[in-house]
């Protein structure tokens, strides 16, 4: 009697311990290499749709035409375009393909390096369209040690080497050498189109100048370098033909010898200021 209750204790521990299994009641065991081997074929189909997608030669983009602009121009945005289309995604794709092509993505790549005035993007086909009507390049804006291109309207339109051409461009130097980036407006149109019409009263008079110096911080600071060295300082919202009839007048009956003017100060009505 007590070796029966012996197996009988033991068979309860082992229930308690969960080591007890009933051969008819057998939980199903799972098939973890199906799932893994259908986990993997679910895989390789989609990297196969990806690769189909992202790498088969009849999505991509192999031509570009930009419509609108000099040839000169044409060539620096196409070199610029296809900048943007040769840069990988994932790796091992590149923007060539329709499907990683990003028409906002292209404007916002093409604005740090040029700013237009329209930009319209189309792709038919393989080939990527371009019409483009780009900002006019007037004036030469200097800033930090930095040569910029700038139009009509006071907007920066591109950055330019010191040792490019000028073109004989007026040049406006900022002396607090603010920093700035492609589309930045650095000055009104209105202070643009005075300080250049001042420019030309003195050009059409026989002043020649080198450039002109800014200092938006400080106020109206407008001053113009002349070829003898001697700042013209004036005022871009006053009356220009009036302030360049003082200089003149100053110059013919007060300063007979410029070699050691520093400066004329134009910005007082008729009180005219001079050093």
């Amino acid at each position: 009697m007590q070796k029966r209750n012996h197996f009988h204790r033991l068979q309860q521990k082992r229930y308690s311990r969960g080591a007890y299994r009933n051969p008819y009641f057998q939980a199903p065991k799972i098939q973890t290499k199906k799932y893994l081997y259908g986990l993997a074929a679910g895989i390789a189909a989609l990297l196969g749709v990806m690769i189909y997608f992202y790498a088969y030669p009849a999505f991509s983009l192999k031509q570009v035409e930009i419509r609108g602009l000099e040839a000169a121009s044409n060539t620096q945005i196409e070199t610029q375009v296809r900048a943007y289309l040769n840069q990988s995604h994932l790796l091992f794709f590149h923007k060539t393909n329709k499907f990683l092509f990003s028409e906002k993505d292209l404007q916002t790549f093409l604005a740090n390096s040029f700013a237009f005035d329209r930009l319209e993007i189309r792709v038919k086909k393989q080939t990527l369209s371009l019409n483009v009507k780009e900002r006019t390049s007037d004036v030469i804006w200097k800033s930090g040690g930095e040569q910029y291109l700038a139009d009509l309207k006071g907007v920066i339109t591109q950055k330019i080497d010191s040792q490019a051409n000028l073109r004989n461009l007026p040049v406006l130097t900022d002396r607090n050498n603010k920093p700035v980036k492609i589309g930045d407006s650095v000055l009104t149109e209105e202070q643009m189109k005075h300080i250049l019409a001042f420019e030309n009263i003195l050009t059409s008079n026989g002043f020649g100048f080198r450039e002109a110096q800014i200092d938006l911080q400080t106020g109206k600071w407008v001053g113009i370098v002349t070829l003898e060295g001697y700042l013209i300082m004036f005022d871009p919202d006053g009356d220009l033909q009036a302030q360049f009839n003082r200089l003149k007048t100053i110059l013919d009956d007060t300063i007979k010898d410029t070699s050691k003017l520093q400066y004329i100060d134009l910005r007082f009505g008729d009180h005219v200021y001079y050093k």
